[in-house]
């Protein structure tokens, strides 16, 4: 799964707006709004970040699907 349609169902299931989670995560909206549609891919310590924000257990897994897509 590519990473930007995990990190939409996640943020979704958290019933977050994408300002909100910028908020938690420290990351502007029109990055977020980027990242989301697929337009840029996040550094690592953005995924961290939103890793973070997420609550996600499986941090090195998501990260690495952020960073290095076919290896996931």
């Amino acid at each position: 799964m590519a990473f930007h349609i995990r990190l939409k169902e996640l943020r979704l299931q958290h019933n977050l707006t994408l300002r909100k989670l910028g908020e938690k995560a420290g990351v502007s909206y029109s990055i977020l709004n980027s990242i989301e549609n697929g337009r840029i891919i996040p550094s690592k310590d953005v995924a961290l970040a939103l890793a973070i924000a997420l609550k996600i257990e499986d941090r090195e897994t998501f990260i690495a699907l952020a960073i290095n897509p076919s290896q996931v």
